[in-house]
């Protein structure tokens, strides 16, 4: 099955596993994981241990990072350098997470990854020029 971990700086991955799982009525399953990325960590060493953990995932795996160019996606495009069935999509949202939990079981990898891509971009909105527009 379609694994899908989130690495971030700090605890925001775990925070935000959390609070999508409160918006759909239950915790995430055993197929998403979180991986926090510490000042102190060693972007080698710390993408070895993602490289493990992505060893297990037979059917792909999805890894939301929070921001480009940052130590979270650098580790998880190391991590996934040899791994064609992984992909790394940046820029976490709320809205992605939904869309990933929501089709993890029903997409492939890279359908998925397509799908997250989008879904983030659509939900980045000025809902002051929308409300105004509409007033």
């Amino acid at each position: 099955m379609l694994k899908i971990i989130l690495v971030t700086h700090g605890q925001l991955a775990k925070e935000m596993l959390n609070t999508a799982a409160q918006i759909i009525g239950k915790p995430a399953d055993d197929g998403f994981a979180t991986f926090a990325v510490t000042t102190t960590a060693s972007v080698q060493q710390e993408a070895e241990k993602l490289k493990k953990e992505l060893s297990a995932c037979t059917d792909g795996a999805i890894i939301l990072t929070d921001i480009f160019g940052g130590s979270a996606t650098n580790i998880s495009l190391m991590a996934t350098k040899d791994l064609p069935s992984c992909h790394v999509i940046t820029g976490l949202n709320l809205s992605m997470l939904l869309t990933a939990m929501n089709g993890r079981k029903k997409l492939t990898a890279k359908e998925l990854a397509q799908k997250l891509e989008a879904d983030g971009k659509r939900a980045v909105i000025n809902a002051t020029e929308l409300v105004i527009k509409e007033i």
